[in-house]
């Protein structure tokens, strides 16, 4: 695992389900290089506090889905911020979780 390898990992998923960087200061290349490097060095961390490859797979596994539940509650309270009548199961639903 390097930066570079995460980044380009990142820019993938970013060409899927692209991000809107307009009202930031902060272009999605710098941002994706911010990050690879930040769980990169993360990663080197947990290596050098005894964890091995599963357990620290694990570690960036509950990152992940903390970070993904956050982006739900985002996602949900700007939903209601504009009156959205969507139920909230037919939005999962429309973005593939059921």
């Amino acid at each position: 695992m390097t930066p570079q390898s995460i980044e380009t990992l990142l820019a993938d998923i970013g060409a899927e389900d692209p991000l809107d960087f307009g009202a930031l200061s902060l272009d999605e290349q710098d941002a994706r290089r911010l990050m690879a490097n930040h769980f990169c060095e993360l990663d080197q961390r947990l290596a050098e506090h005894g964890l091995d490859t599963e357990a620290r797979l694990e570690v960036m596994a509950a990152i992940a889905a903390h970070t993904m539940t956050e982006n739900l509650v985002l996602h949900v309270g700007r939903l209601r911020a504009a009156g959205s009548k969507e139920p909230f199961h037919a939005w999962m639903r429309r973005h593939g979780m059921s």
